[in-house]
């Protein structure tokens, strides 16, 4: 019998080396990180061990991917193109489809299903039809623990840092840096909506606390029609989770 999902996944989870294949047996690849192999923990961990293999690994066969999703993320979440028709026109008006590679429906439904499995977005229904949101709160909670490493409080270049070093989709890192060369920098000092919007709605549920500090580096976090008030203009972020 034939199953086709099954087989298509198997193939992407060796390519993208979550397996390995060995005289015509296939296993966990031993390579991966203790916790990600760790039988309590790897289903648990699977999406962060899917975005380390995906992009941050150094893995070229994944890079058109990371520039797709490290461009949805670089939208504004507050008109984001929700469906593949507004994508294909907003591809189109920024002439990235060469460099983006999303030719097809199909292609973005992957990036569609990936992103919000991974935690990059989320979707609704907006009169009937089903629409996507580039918000990264759950990747961003998921990893606050080893984005902090140990420490309550940290300035928000320093998150931003670790943020990109870990996944190289947000501001600084590789596929975001390649994604802005294409369709324009963000102005100095400013994140993008969506990495905003998601410390934004950490602080609200009470995960992070975000903090100006006077003679502090600032960051600026804009909202809805890029407005920028007091609220946004940010130089630490303190953790409200585990104490060290």
């Amino acid at each position: 019998m034939s199953h086709p999902m099954f087989n298509d996944a198997l193939r992407e989870s060796i390519k993208c080396k979550l397996l390995i294949e060995e005289d015509e047996e296939v296993a966990i690849n031993p390579n991966l990180p203790q916790d990600a192999i760790n039988p309590q923990l790897g289903d648990r961990l699977l999406p962060d061990t899917f975005t380390y293999l995906f992009f941050a690994s150094d893995n070229e066969d994944e890079e058109d991917f990371g520039r797709v999703c490290a461009w949805y993320l670089a939208q504004n979440i507050y008109d984001a193109p929700g469906t593949w028709e507004e994508v294909e026109n907003l591809v189109s008006e920024q002439k990235v489809g060469d460099f983006l590679k999303m030719s097809s429906s199909r292609l973005f439904v992957q990036m569609d299903d990936w992103m919000r499995y991974l935690g990059f977005a989320w979707g609704h229904t907006l009169g009937g039809k089903p629409v996507t949101v580039p918000d990264p709160t759950a990747y961003f909670k998921r990893n606050l623990k080893h984005l902090f490493n140990g420490r309550q409080e940290i300035t928000i270049q320093d998150f931003i840092n670790r943020l990109a070093k870990r996944c190289p989709l947000f501001e600084t890192g590789k596929f975001r840096e390649e994604v802005e060369n294409q369709i324009g920098t963000r102005e100095p000092n400013f994140l993008s909506t969506s990495t905003a919007f998601a410390l934004f709605r950490l602080q609200d549920e009470g995960e992070i606390q975000l903090e100006r500090k006077s003679d502090a580096a600032l960051m600026i976090l804009p909202k809805v029609n890029n407005q920028v008030d007091d609220h946004g203009r940010i130089s630490h972020i303190i953790w409200k989770g585990e104490k060290s």
